[in-house]
């Protein structure tokens, strides 16, 4: 009689614990969602999340480091700014919005071509 209501009492123990709600993990502190749209090609959209790193981007550890360096501001961006570009036009349209700790980032900007969008943004803006 004991046995069974120690057994009892355990798996009642074990059914409350598995009940109780899981702690949700905090949001991140930095959500930017970076848009890549080519003129007559393709829209790329990723999340870069940082601290902690996530999100869908492809590098987020790189580009999480060159916004960090940049203070979060895209339009200071300038990752390569000797690059040899060609005279191709493939215009880019680039968006990045979100949040970047506690400060609301909204910052668009046309380049005639992938390869200036490298230039400037980095792996921030390499969604390949």
């Amino acid at each position: 009689m004991y046995r069974a209501a120690g057994t009892l009492a355990l798996c009642g123990t074990f059914l409350l614990g598995a009940s109780s709600p899981a702690l949700a993990a905090p949001p991140p502190k930095v959500q930017l969602k970076i848009v890549d749209a080519v003129k007559g090609g393709a829209t790329k959209t990723v999340w870069l999340h940082c601290a902690p790193l996530g999100g869908t981007h492809p590098d987020a550890k790189t580009a999480c480091r060159q916004l960090q360096q940049v203070k979060g501001k895209p339009s200071q961006l300038n990752v390569s700014p000797n690059a040899a570009c060609t005279r191709e036009v493939q215009p880019h349209a680039v968006v990045v919005v979100g949040r970047w700790y506690e400060t609301r980032v909204h910052w668009a900007k046309v380049f005639a071509n992938g390869c200036q969008v490298k230039a400037a943004t980095g792996a921030v803006a390499a969604l390949a």
